[in-house]
């Protein structure tokens, strides 16, 4: 899961659309790919992306839903369409549709929906704001500065063990009489 949240943020962020919905309306998400079945997904940074349900024919609006909770928030619309009913401040997030594909999943575009009173906040907030390509970035950039000192100090060990050529001589103890000498 955690690297497919990772997939999602490096390669999805980049074509993310974003719609902007008021507090108690239902919105409609379209699927970015065109296909006959889709698995629906939503993220919530910085946690994975969680499935919402999959459908079966872009003409039938019959699901499987992944929690059946879910049935009262979600449904399908014809064209694998996503509907959000009564959307909440906790149905912001990023949305995506997926296919399967020689078992494996690719995803779309991902969809950012947010509410009217988030997005008017939306400039204000720092880094649970920051584009998703950013935050990416700053992951891979601070697991590499990790990776990096790692390497310098096994390096450092290396190196002053090399000098002392590393034997380590083990000497009888000596007595306590010899020692007072």
């Amino acid at each position: 899961p955690l690297f497919l949240g990772l997939f999602i943020c490096c390669l999805g962020a980049d074509g993310l659309t974003e719609t902007l919905v008021e507090l108690g309306q239902n919105a409609t998400i379209n699927c970015s790919l065109n296909i006959e079945s889709a698995y629906w997904y939503i993220q919530h940074h910085p946690q994975p992306p969680l499935a919402i349900l999959r459908s079966f024919t872009s003409s039938s609006l019959a699901a499987f839903y992944s929690n059946n909770t879910f049935r009262h928030k979600y449904s399908l619309l014809t064209g694998n369409r996503l509907l959000i009913q009564n959307v909440t401040v906790d149905d912001c997030g990023v949305f995506y549709c997926a296919k399967k594909e020689n078992d494996c999943l690719l995803f779309g575009k991902g969809t950012r929906l947010m509410t009217t009173e988030v997005y008017a906040d939306y400039p204000n907030q720092t880094s649970n704001c920051r584009p998703s390509w950013e935050n990416c970035i700053l992951s891979i950039y601070s697991v590499l500065n990790v990776i990096l000192i790692v390497m310098i100090l096994v390096h450092i060990v290396a190196l002053a063990c090399k000098n002392r050529n590393c034997l380590i001589k083990l000497r009888p103890p000596q007595d306590a009489d010899q020692r007072n000498q």
